[in-house]
């Protein structure tokens, strides 16, 4: 199962209504990091879960948050139903 994170950022003086994202992530993650230690890596995937007026903006401000750490993919509209 692959878990699911809220997006801190959030858009300003949005001029449309907002919809709701899902954005998938990915980033590498040392198993023992203890002392420079390193053991095996392994890519860890997650969702972020994040509001703006178009999938572009939803994906740009999730690369705000997760840029630095992870690689950040195609943002993808959440329906109702």
């Amino acid at each position: 199962m692959i878990p699911t994170y809220t997006a801190t950022y959030f858009p300003i003086l949005p001029k449309r209504k907002l919809k709701t994202y899902i954005v998938p992530i990915q980033w590498w993650v040392f198993k023992n990091d203890r002392l420079d230690g390193r053991g095996d890596a392994t890519l860890t995937k997650a969702n972020v879960k994040a509001r703006g007026q178009d999938a572009t903006e939803a994906r740009k401000l999730v690369v705000r948050e997760w840029g630095s750490i992870a690689t950040v993919g195609t943002a993808t509209e959440i329906t109702s139903g």
